[in-house]
C-alpha cells in the first residue's frame, strides 16, 4: 500500500520510537516495499513503501532541505512530470533522475502552500517546517490515496488505514453510532472527513491539513470539483475527441515505468472495458500485457444467472494483449469469509469483500503490482443518463423527450408504463412525497426506529449542484478502498479519478449523455474501435461483479439462521437491528429464485448481518 503515516506531539515532547515502530507493525501488511520511518524530535514520520517504478525503489524515505529546515515524506505516483520540472527550472535530463519527493520538496520550496495547485497524479504528502514547527499534510485532489487522523490535545496522529492509528494507546477505540445507522440504512448524511470511529477522521481528497502549536489544526480546500474552463461550451465532435484523449492520458500515464505488469478489475461494462481498450497503445510501448481478473459464472454454466462472461470473452477477442483470469466463487463461505475478513482487516465487512480478494488474488498471481477499475466512471464521463427523459419533459423539449422515450422503449424492451412511471414520474414528485417514501424505505429495512432516532441520523438530501458532483464528493470525503488492494501486494488507482478525467466529465452537456435511446452515447462514440462492435448495441444494465448471490446466500441459510438467533441475544444489537425483520427478508426469496446479484431484500439483510458482526467484534476486542 502506498501511504503515509506519523505523529507529532503538540506539547513539544520528543515522539516516541517505539510509538513510530508499533504504528509501522500494524501496517506493515499493506506495504509490500516495507514500513521505514524516522523521529525527529517531536515529530515521526514513515512511509508505506510500494514501489510500481524503477524510480520509486530510490523514493520512499523521509528527504530535507538542510538550509530552510524543511523535512518532507510523501507517497506519490507523479503524471506530467516533465511540465512539473519545467515549471521548476529543472533540465530534462534532471528530471529523469529525480524522484517524486524530490520533485514535490523543490515544488514546496518554489510555492510553498501553493505547491499542491502543481502537483498532478496521485499522492498523499507532509511538510514538516522545523523552525516554525509546522506541519502540513495534503492528499490528491479525488483522494486516491488514503490518509486517516487523530487530533488529541497532546498528539496529532495520521496513517493510511485506522489500525495504524490504534496502535498509539491516546487514540480512542470506539464506534460512532450515526456512522453505524448509516451503514445499515445505506445513505450518507456524514459531513466530509467523517469516519465509523470516535476521534479518527479521513483528511478529504483535494485538501490539506496545517497543524501548528497552540492553534487547532486548519482545513483547507485547495480543489474543488469543477469543469475545466477549456472544456465548457464545445461542440458534441470535441467532446469526442477529449473524451479519448483525456481518458486516454489518464490510462497511459498510470502504466508508465511499470516495473510489474499493470492489473485491472474487469466487469465487462463501459467503464473497465475502456481502460481495457485505451491500453492498447501504452501496453505495446512496453511489451507488457494487462492482467484481468472478471468475475464470472464457470465455464459451460447455461443456467440464467446474467453475468459478465459474455463481455469479457468479447473483450478477450478483440484485445489480445490482455492476459484475463477467470474468477468463479464455487467455494465460497460468506460467513467464514466475514470472519477471516475481521481478523485481518479489522473493518466493516461486506459479502462483497471475498469476491473482490479472490479478484485481487488472481491479479497479484500474474504478478501485477498496480490495480485499476473502472469504479467512477457512472459519476464522471459515463452517467447512465436515468434523468434524460425527465428533464427533457421538464425543459419543455417534447419532440426530443417524446423521440427519446420511443427509443428507450426499442432499446430495452421496456412498455412506455414502464418507462414513464420509473423513469420520470419520480423526478416530478413534491419533496414531502419523497420524503415519504424515503421513510418508506427505511422503515423496510432491519434497523430498528428507536436507533435511528438516537442516532440523529436523517435522510440524506443530495446536493443542489447536481448528481454527479454530489457522488464526486460523497468519493472525496471518504478514505479506506485501498487497503483490500494492499493485502495482496497491490496499489490501487483509478483512471476516472483523475482529476483531468473529473473536470472535463463536469463541462460535457447532459444532453451528450444519451442518445436513439442509448446511454453511454460519448463513450460507444469515442471509442467505437476499441470497444467490441457488440457495445454498440447492448443495454443499460450493469453485470453484478457477484451474480450468483442468493445462490451462496441459500447455501449457508441455515447456519446463518442459527447465528442470528445468537447475535439477538445482545441486547444492544437488538436495540439496534430487528432481527425479526431480518430473517423475514433472508426467506423473502424462494430456493432457486434470483435476481443476478442484484435481490435487494437479501442484500440488505446481509448488510444489517454483517455490521451486527463487526459491533459484536469490534466490542469484544474492546473487553
Amino acid at each position: 500500500m502506498a501511504g503515509i503515516f506519523g505523529l507529532l506531539r503538540r506539547d513539544g515532547s520528543v515522539a516516541s520510537p517505539r510509538d513510530l515502530a508499533r504504528m509501522a507493525q500494524r501496517l506493515g501488511a499493506l506495504a509490500p516495499g516495507g514500513c521505514r520511518s524516522e523521529p525527529l524530535g517531536e515529530l515521526g514520520i514513515g512511509i508505506c513503501h510500494a514501489p510500481l517504478r524503477a524510480i520509486d525503489r530510490i523514493d520512499g524515505v523521509p528527504i530535507c532541505d538542510a538550509q530552510s529546515g524543511i523535512t518532507l515524506v510523501a507517497s506519490a505516483r507523479l503524471d506530467a512530470r516533465g511540465g512539473l520540472g519545467a515549471a521548476l527550472g529543472i533540465a530534462p535530463a534532471d528530471i529523469a533522475r529525480m524522484t517524486d519527493s524530490a520533485l514535490i520538496l523543490r515544488a514546496w520550496l518554489r510555492w510553498r502552500e501553493a505547491f499542491i495547485l502543481h502537483l498532478l497524479g496521485d499522492f498523499v504528502v507532509a511538510i514538516w517546517d522545523q523552525r516554525r514547527r509546522r506541519l502540513v499534510v495534503a492528499r490528491d485532489p479525488m483522494g486516491q490515496r488514503d490518509l486517516f487522523y487523530h487530533v488529541g490535545r497532546d498528539l496529532f496522529a495520521f496513517a493510511p488505514d485506522v489500525p495504524g492509528l490504534w496502535a498509539l494507546s491516546e487514540v480512542p477505540r470506539a464506534l460512532e453510532d450515526s456512522m453505524l445507522c448509516n451503514a445499515l440504512t445505506g445513505e450518507f448524511t456524514a459531513t466530509p472527513g467523517a469516519t465509523m470511529f470516535t476521534g479518527i477522521a479521513s483528511l478529504p481528497g483535494g485538501h490539506l491539513l496545517i497543524v501548528e502549536p497552540g492553534r487547532e489544526p486548519e482545513l483547507r480546500s485547495f480543489w474543488e470539483p469543477h469543469a475545466g474552463s477549456a472544456h465548457v461550451g464545445r461542440d458534441a465532435s470535441y467532446y469526442v475527441e477529449a473524451y479519448r484523449a483525456i481518458l486516454g492520458d489518464a490510462v497511459a500515464a498510470r502504466l508508465d515505468g511499470l516495473e510489474k505488469p499493470p492489473g485491472l478489475l474487469l466487469s465487462g461494462g463501459f467503464d473497465s472495458s475502456a481502460i481495457a481498450g485505451l491500453a492498447r497503445d501504452p501496453l505495446k510501448q512496453s511489451g507488457q500485457r494487462l492482467v484481468a481478473a472478471a468475475s464470472v459464472m464457470p465455464a459451460g454454466y447455461a443456467g440464467t444467472i446474467r453475468h459478465a462472461g459474455r463481455w469479457v470473452d468479447l473483450c478477450a477477442r478483440d484485445m489480445p494483449w490482455l492476459d484475463i483470469c477467470r474468477v468463479t466463487r464455487d467455494a465460497l463461505d460468506p460467513i467464514a469469509d466475514i470472519q477471516r475478513g475481521l481478523a485481518e482487516r479489522q473493518a466493516l465487512p461486506s459479502v462483497y469483500d471475498p469476491v473482490d480478494a479472490s479478484l485481487c488474488a488472481a491479479l497479484a498471481s500474474r504478478g501485477a503490482g498496480l490495480a485499476m477499475d473502472g469504479h467512477g466512471g457512472d459519476y464522471t464521463l459515463n452517467p447512465r443518463g436515468r434523468h434524460a427523459l425527465a428533464r427533457w419533459l421538464a425543459d419543455g423539449a417534447y419532440r426530443r423527450f417524446g423521440r427519446e422515450l420511443l427509443a428507450a422503449r426499442r432499446t430495452t424492451g421496456r412498455s412506455l408504463t414502464s418507462l414513464l412511471r420509473y423513469d420520470v414520474a419520480p423526478h416530478f414528485l413534491p419533496p414531502a412525497l419523497r420524503n415519504w417514501h424515503a421513510a418508506r424505505r427505511r422503515a423496510r429495512l432491519p434497523v430498528q426506529s428507536g436507533f435511528i432516532a438516537r442516532s440523529g441520523s436523517v435522510a440524506p438530501t443530495r446536493d443542489s449542484r447536481g448528481g454527479l458532483l454530489w457522488a464526486i464528493d460523497l468519493v472525496r470525503r471518504g478514505s479506506g478502498s485501498a487497503s483490500g488492494f494492499a493485502r495482496h501486494g497491490l496499489t490501487l488507482s483509478r483512471p476516472f479519478h483523475d482529476r483531468r478525467v473529473v473536470e472535463l466529465a463536469l463541462a460535457i452537456p447532459p444532453d451528450l449523455q444519451v442518445r436513439d435511446g442509448h446511454t453511454r452515447h460519448l463513450a460507444r462514440t469515442a471509442l467505437r474501435d476499441l470497444y467490441p462492435a457488440e457495445f454498440q448495441i447492448r443495454g443499460r444494465a450493469n453485470d453484478d461483479p457477484f451474480p450468483d448471490f442468493q445462490a451462496a446466500i441459500d447455501r449457508i441459510k441455515p447456519t446463518l439462521i442459527n447465528d442470528l438467533e445468537r447475535l439477538q441475544g445482545s441486547a444492544s444489537l437488538s436495540a439496534m437491528i430487528d432481527f425479526d425483520r431480518l430473517r423475514a427478508m433472508l426467506t423473502a426469496s424462494g430456493r432457486g429464485e434470483h435476481r443476478s446479484g442484484w435481490e435487494q431484500e437479501t442484500h440488505a439483510a446481509m448488510n444489517a448481518y454483517c455490521v451486527a458482526r463487526y459491533v459484536e467484534w469490534f466490542r469484544r476486542e474492546n473487553c
